[in-house]
């Protein structure tokens, strides 16, 4: 099978999947092509890596649209189709250069199969008419869905897609995590942690920055606190600003966005990561954060939360005193710290490059037979 696949870029969390997946195509005398609308996505730090699928990227023109999103509208999508002929094609995304592709599969009668991380509140959050009119024709003509989660899933359903047509792929870590199995590993489980509260992500208001720092706040004025570690901070001098100004500058430590590499040996020092997010489509960070084992609260507005968390894990990102007081509850109780460890490890298990690339295959392949099956 010849597996083209339409996206912005390759992320870290997916580049090990793509290449496992490019490895089963070559097996069975196929192949896997990726082509990107956007050579790089700002507000990160993501080195470039050998893969081993054929990567296309397409020129165009870029539209910032504030954070880390952009409109791209790009050149050479027709002709870079037609080089590699595909047998599947995937689309990640609902961006102009995905429904141009899908039209163009259509008229060369090739299944495609929808790939989408969000759900129906990272949707809400960019709504606009002309993405309404483009996602309602592109799930009407598609032949297959890739959901992340379980909120995925069901915003698919809610367009009318049977349910036996959606393959649920987890998205996997951002880099290989640590083997939490290690004799070394295990006696970071509570103690060994100096980081009480980490911060590991953009620090900007749509990504709650501001309710974990009140959240800290409130609990060193309790006493539960003695170590707060930030990483990803945009502009280092702004953050101390903030962490100053809320009396937090004795215990904390501020770090610059780092690459993905980087992370496990803080994330692995961390007895809790907060992620208060007003919107997040999936979640990667809090992924990755459990796979060093530390604890995970995260809002109700984080796509993979419902999935990979109780609901007393869950919280409002509006809401400071419900995250201080489920905070000092767990600093205060390492037995019970250590049990929600476990519980949200078990949650993680499918989220793997391995099985990642064995949901998209599954997807690509079901699509091409309901498209045989159709004709």
């Amino acid at each position: 099978m010849k597996i083209a696949l339409l996206t912005n870029l390759v992320a870290p969390y997916r580049r090990a999947a793509f290449n496992a997946l490019a490895a089963r195509a070559k097996s069975v005398a196929g192949s896997c092509h990726v082509i990107c609308t956007d050579p790089n996505e700002t507000q990160h730090i993501w080195p470039t890596k050998p893969v081993q699928f054929h990567c296309h990227p397409l020129p165009g023109i870029r539209v910032p649209l504030g954070e880390n999103r952009r409109l791209s509208f790009n050149f050479g999508l027709t002709r870079t189709l037609l080089r590699i002929t595909p047998n599947v094609l995937i689309l990640s995304g609902f961006g102009p250069t995905m429904w141009r592709a899908q039209n163009w599969a259509k008229q060369h009668y090739i299944p495609t199969v929808l790939y989408f991380d969000g759900w129906h509140g990272s949707d809400s959050a960019y709504d606009n008419i002309a993405r309404r009119f483009v996602r309602r024709a592109m799930i009407k003509q598609a032949d297959g869905f890739i959901a992340a989660g379980t909120r995925g899933k069901q915003w698919f359903e809610a367009f009318g897609v049977p349910a036996n047509h959606i393959t649920i792929a987890p998205i996997p870590t951002s880099f290989t995590p640590p083997n939490t199995d290690l004799p070394d590993f295990d006696q970071r489980r509570f103690a060994q942690r100096p980081y009480d509260l980490l911060w590991c992500g953009r620090t900007t208001t749509p990504k709650g920055f501001e309710t974990f720092l009140h959240t800290a706040r409130m609990l060193k004025s309790q006493g539960a606190l003695r170590k707060v570690g930030i990483v990803g901070a945009l502009e280092p001098s702004t953050v101390a600003q903030q962490v100053a100004a809320l009396g937090l500058s004795d215990i904390t430590d501020i770090h610059p966005l780092l690459p993905p590499d980087q992370l496990p040996e803080f994330l692995t020092r961390a007895k809790l990561c907060l992620f208060p997010s007003h919107n997040d489509a999936y979640g990667v960070a809090v992924i990755d954060a459990i796979a060093c084992g530390a604890i995970v609260l995260a809002s109700t507005e984080v796509g993979c939360a419902v999935d990979v968390m109780a609901p007393a894990e869950i919280h409002s990102p509006d809401a400071p005193a419900d995250w201080a007081t489920a905070c000092q509850k767990l600093l205060n109780d390492p037995d019970n710290w250590n049990q929600i460890r476990r519980a949200q490890s078990a949650k993680i298990t499918d989220n793997t490059a391995a099985h990642h690339a064995a949901a998209i295959w599954q997807a690509a392949d079901m699509a091409r037979h309901r498209i045989g099956n159709a004709a």
